[in-house]
């Protein structure tokens, strides 16, 4: 269910404060609360937000829409022209659904795009500017940058299993797991997540705070969400080269992590509030290739249904990278039985041109896999939009 706030114009002089209060919380992704009421005479719907009334309208959804009195907890898909709300519905069964929501709210509104970080832990990778910083930074900054996966580990199974496996998504549930051996503290250490929070302690320890840098622009990025057209992460220049000082610096990096680190646990939160005969896992991986890194966005879905003979699994696998100046690659793998189809998407002519050479190649793969190929199809211009056949939530939860 969508709704859309029809005005903030019109409201009472003493709201106004009020208003400049909520516009700063209204980003996209945040989650608000709001009371619904109704009018007694016309039916009009209101949101109770922050104090205040506003008129709003169901943009969208089968249902009549709230009933007067009903609390919501909702997501700002836009805030311009209109302010666009999505409402969060029910979590799946058994999880704590404050606890959630509490998360969702704390985080959200933090999250950024890794790619400047990543784009900066290069730049003090190549020895640009790097020296400037403390050593325990620049050698922190310097094992983040070299525990990356490059873009050769992950054709070989074996280490993109590593790689997904130790991409920050699962740490948690590997310290829950960890028995002590070496070998599960080994993996523990060089979980990314891990790594990234013991970056972001040597960045306070040498005096950095997220708030204190003076540059406040976020590469825009799409929001963690299980559903929805899965786009990539465009790469970010090195936001370093513009600071003159050392403490600047480290106020930028500890900004960049704060905000990666709180997209990486929006992720997990998205992952871990799912319900229903389709399981998705969004999990992205930063991925160096050479002196620079890009992200790789990868959503793996599973449908168990007992329609299908035999009640078999079906399997679809996306993905999604930025390969800068060329544009965008999108592949999408789909799984049922024996059956496997193959569309991949790309920005440019020229990368589309080279993908549809190289097919023949992909089926006879498959093929000697055991598979049998419906089709593999190569197209120009990336996923659009989302049809609405399927809403794209952070969380299902109930005010």
């Amino acid at each position: 269910m969508r709704l859309d706030v029809v005005s903030l114009r019109g409201l009472p002089a003493a709201s106004s404060s009020s208003v400049a209060s909520l516009l700063a919380e209204w980003r996209v992704g945040a989650i608000l609360q709001a009371v619904a009421t109704r009018d007694p005479g016309n039916g009009q719907l209101f949101l109770d937000m922050g104090g205040q009334r506003y008129p709003a309208r169901l943009a969208s959804g089968d249902e009549p829409g709230p009933a007067d009195g009903e609390r919501l907890t909702l997501r700002v898909l836009r805030n311009s022209p209109v302010l666009a709300l999505e409402r969060v519905a029910e979590p799946a069964r058994g999880m704590d659904s404050e606890a959630l929501g509490d998360a969702l709210r704390k985080f959200v509104p933090r999250q950024a795009s890794p790619a400047p970080l990543l784009a900066n832990l290069a730049w003090v990778a190549r020895g640009t500017g790097g020296d400037m910083l403390p050593k325990a930074v620049a050698q922190a900054a310097d094992r983040l940058w070299q525990s990356l996966p490059s873009t050769a580990d992950l054709s070989d199974p074996m280490t993109l299993e590593r790689a997904l496996s130790r991409s920050g998504t699962f740490l948690e549930s590997a310290l829950a797991h960890d028995d002590g051996t070496p070998a599960a503290r080994s993996a523990v250490a060089a979980d990314l997540k891990a790594l990234m929070l013991q970056f972001a302690r040597t960045l306070r320890e040498h005096g950095a705070r997220p708030n204190g840098s003076t540059l406040t622009e976020s590469t825009h990025a799409p929001l963690p969400t299980a559903g929805g057209p899965l786009s990539s992460l465009s790469s970010a220049p090195a936001t370093l080269a513009l600071l003159e000082t050392p403490i600047e610096q480290m106020h930028e990096l500890a900004r960049q992590t704060d905000g990666a680190l709180a997209r990486m646990t929006t992720t997990q939160v998205t992952n871990a509030a799912q319900d229903g005969p389709v399981q998705a896992m969004l999990i992205e991986i930063p991925v160096r290739q050479d002196n620079r890194a890009s992200m790789l966005r990868l959503r793996v879905e599973q449908e168990h249904s007992r329609e299908r003979s035999h009640g078999s699994e079906s399997w679809t696998i996306e993905a999604a990278l930025d390969l800068g100046a060329i544009g965008a690659l999108h592949a999408r793998v789909s799984l049922s039985g024996f059956r496997v189809g193959v569309q991949l998407r790309a920005d440019a002519p020229a990368v589309v041109e080279m993908l549809n050479a190289r097919a023949p190649e992909l089926e006879s793969m498959l093929r000697e896999a055991g598979l049998e190929v419906e089709r593999i199809v190569c197209r120009h211009g990336l996923p659009g939009g989302d049809s609405g056949q399927r809403l794209t939530r952070l969380l299902d939860v109930r005010a």
